[in-house]
């Protein structure tokens, strides 16, 4: 029996697709685990409003990083050329640095309307932080695309765990020292800047990479992939807002500490899916752009990673599905049982979610952002409805979240069935 396990291992490892997937894995384990590790120190140190507010703080992050390069980072991969990589790398830098510097421009003036929009005191000191989490985030996904087309699989994951270390050694060390309010935020964006300070010094000294600065092919490029940032910035900024949604409407409707407890249930279902599905999805991308080019068999390819990673998800999701309530009670204190049962909730359909994730980098390859854009947004105005539904009629969070969550099954349930359908096709719509 075991000897199968240890000849099955390494019959995957063999395949160069899972080969680079277990290269980003090993690094992400330590990534992702830190965090949730470092969580039961935080949930006795901090509040459960200053952890609803870092909460918030992310998911605001999360939405804004989809702006900041305009999704310009994800044609690095598509040209053949690799001098057009190249300049489509330049260009999304300074996207990134214009698009923060006018974020920052819109804060300054719009501030008091911001604060009341948010409606909670205790976060306005972080509004003004937002652009430059904004630009580190944008900056991590623009030279994380061009370490991914170098094949520097080893370097991205180095840099995650640089971020997740910084981030936990600053977060619990702020708040032993009593900063109870800012110590969360304040670590998060010491390890975002550290993960893309390491990512900077590998490009100089990894990379056989050169500023070129050629800006009428800067101008040529960003016509060709125009549907970046047309449909993709759209697809990516309604995907992530939808998903963002309850943290946003629980801190408004419900306080800090509701948002806390939905945040912690998200992050810790969140972290094995990130682990393997980000990792996965990188390899995906690359794999899936090459097979396009070459007129390669796309259509396995996508069955095999929704087949194997079924096979690695069933039982870890299964088993919190059943056993949520007294691990979150156990691991992070009494007071936090509630997040045990909106886990409950969410797992059915965070793990579809799971299984979609790494696949869905096939709408950028195969040129499908119109369908995708017209897809999320009916996902996100049916989400908003369904969550409007649970607070006003129902008035109950749990009802909120189950109907939020119903709604992410079915529509993930149909893009598992179009994502099988296109990549049969053989007339492909792709970047030339």
């Amino acid at each position: 029996m075991v000897s199968r396990i240890i000849s099955g291992i390494k019959r995957r490892l063999s395949d160069p697709f899972w080969k680079n997937v277990a290269t980003l894995t090993s690094g992400s384990v330590i990534a992702q685990a830190l965090p949730v590790l470092v969580f039961p120190i935080l949930t006795r140190v901090y509040s459960k409003e200053a952890i609803g507010f870092y909460f918030v703080f992310v998911g605001i992050g999360l939405i804004t990083q989809i702006i900041a390069s305009l999704q310009y980072e994800l044609a690095i991969l598509l040209p053949k050329d690799k001098k057009d990589s190249n300049t489509i790398f330049e260009l999304s830098l300074i996207i990134v640095l214009v698009n923060t510097l006018i974020m920052q421009g819109l804060i300054l003036l719009l501030d008091d309307w911001l604060y009341s929009l948010i409606k909670q005191e205790g976060f306005a000191q972080f509004i003004h932080l937002i652009p430059l989490s904004t630009f580190l985030l944008g900056m991590f996904r623009v030279l994380n695309n061009y370490m991914n087309l170098e094949r520097k699989y080893k370097h991205i994951a180095y840099s995650k765990i640089a971020k997740s270390v910084t981030l936990g050694i600053i977060q619990v060390g702020m708040g032993l020292l009593g900063f109870l309010t800012s110590g969360m935020v304040i670590g998060l964006l010491a390890g975002q800047a550290v993960s893309v300070i390491y990512l900077v010094i590998q490009l100089i000294y990894r990379t056989e990479f050169k500023f070129q600065w050629d800006w009428t092919s800067m101008i040529r490029l960003a016509k060709v992939y125009k549907d970046m940032p047309i449909f993709n910035t759209a697809i990516s900024f309604l995907s992530n807002l939808s998903n963002q949604l309850p943290v946003f409407f629980l801190s408004r409707y419900f306080g800090a500490a509701a948002s806390g407890d939905y945040g912690l249930a998200n992050r810790v279902v969140s972290t094995p899916m990130e682990l393997v599905g980000s990792s996965v999805g990188q390899v995906f991308f690359q794999e899936s752009a090459h097979l396009v080019k070459t007129k390669g068999d796309l259509h396995q390819l996508v069955k095999d990673t929704y087949k194997r990673l079924f096979k690695i998800a069933i039982i870890p999701f299964l088993l919190l599905l059943i056993s949520a309530p007294w691990l979150f009670s156990w691991f992070f204190s009494d007071e936090y049982i509630t997040s045990g049962y909106l886990t409950q909730i969410l797992i059915p359909w965070l793990f579809l979610n799971f299984l979609n994730s790494p696949v869905s980098y096939l709408f950028d390859v195969l040129n499908k952002q119109r369908f995708m854009t017209i897809f999320h947004t009916v996902y996100f105005l049916s989400r908003i409805a369904g969550l409007l539904a649970g607070f006003y009629i129902f008035q109950n969070v749990f009802i909120a979240v189950a109907i939020f969550s119903t709604i992410g099954i079915l529509f993930n349930g149909y893009t598992i069935y179009y994502y099988l359908k296109i990549s049969k096709s053989t007339d492909f719509q792709i970047y030339k």
